[in-house]
């Protein structure tokens, strides 16, 4: 009789742990029901018809025309769009060599981490406004041309220069995030395994190359593939700065402003044009995750 209470006191315990556990699963499944099948299910319909509800591929023609048409506004944002997404790959290596150097604390490394983190921290809104006005013809920096005789000019207002610079306010703000993240990982490493390789005459660049990045490639790997999912997702402030003028539109730009000041007529467009950067997205994707774990990693 006491074995039977034993195990129906066990099995009462077991149903009330699977009932918490299907109630907090639900929450998740929920969500991801409403918020995201529901939302992508409804976009691919609405890229398959017209503002009026009739079934039509206008729209996916009206957006592969944009983007084999040189001047329009849509391929001149996934020119730039590929612009940024180059730079934050291209950014990775220098950011893992000043993350190394201040991980060795070399002199003022303290200062040096101000320097780059300092920008992240710091509102978004108030960097541009900051930037904008150093860089104005009558800033900080157009007196300092003036000086030597130079005019500065429009550098946010000239389709020649506009791009390059938010591009380079991009790189100047940029170090925080991604050095964080790889600094975690560089305190990660045990002491004792750079103490041998020091004790063996390992120098400094042998140190970084042989040690340093296969110790850390888990990191870098995950940056690597987070960076290439927002491979037409990625962008600058461009709204802050130019509006999307002067060639600066991206496709994050390009979306929000058809969505923002179009309206629901473009809704069918802007969905067509997420849907065939999906289809070109996600087998890139999915090849650069194949090709990245095909890389060995340190267990340390």
């Amino acid at each position: 009789m006491t074995e039977i209470n034993s195990k129906s006191k066990m099995s009462s315990k077991k149903r009330k742990k699977l009932f918490f556990v299907a109630v907090m699963l639900s929450i998740p499944v929920l969500h991801w029901f409403v918020f995201w099948l529901y939302v992508n299910l409804n976009s691919i319909l609405m890229a398959f018809q017209l503002p009026t509800g009739e079934w039509s591929l206008l729209s996916l023609k009206t957006v592969l025309r944009e983007i084999s048409a040189g001047d329009s506004t849509l391929r001149v944002s996934i020119t730039n769009t590929l612009l940024y997404f180059f730079k934050d790959i291209l950014m990775l290596p220098f950011q893992l060599l000043i993350a190394y150097f201040l991980y060795r604390k070399i002199l003022f490394y303290k200062g040096f981490q101000v320097i780059f983190y300092l920008p992240a921290i710091i509102s978004g809104v108030a960097l541009t406004t900051v930037f904008s006005n150093f860089i104005a013809p009558s800033g900080p920096l157009g007196k300092l041309f003036l000086s030597f005789g130079v005019e500065l000019p429009e550098l946010l207002a000239d389709s020649d220069y506009a791009t390059s610079t938010i591009l380079f306010f991009t790189i100047w703000t940029g170090w925080g995030g991604q050095m964080l993240l790889l600094s975690g990982a560089l305190s990660r490493i045990p002491v004792e395994v750079l103490e041998s390789a020091r004790l063996d005459g390992i120098n400094t660049g042998k140190e970084l190359i042989h040690m340093i990045v296969p110790l850390v490639w888990p990191t870098m790997s995950t940056i690597l593939i987070l960076n290439m999912t927002g491979l037409f997702g990625a962008s600058g402030p461009i709204l802050l700065f130019t509006k999307g003028g002067w060639g600066t539109s991206t496709i994050g730009y390009w979306i929000f402003d058809k969505v923002a000041f179009v309206g629901i007529s473009a809704y069918n467009e802007v969905a067509a044009a997420g849907l065939i950067f999906t289809a070109i997205g996600v087998p890139v994707i999915m090849f650069f995750k194949w090709l990245i774990e095909r890389i060995p990693t340190v267990d340390y």
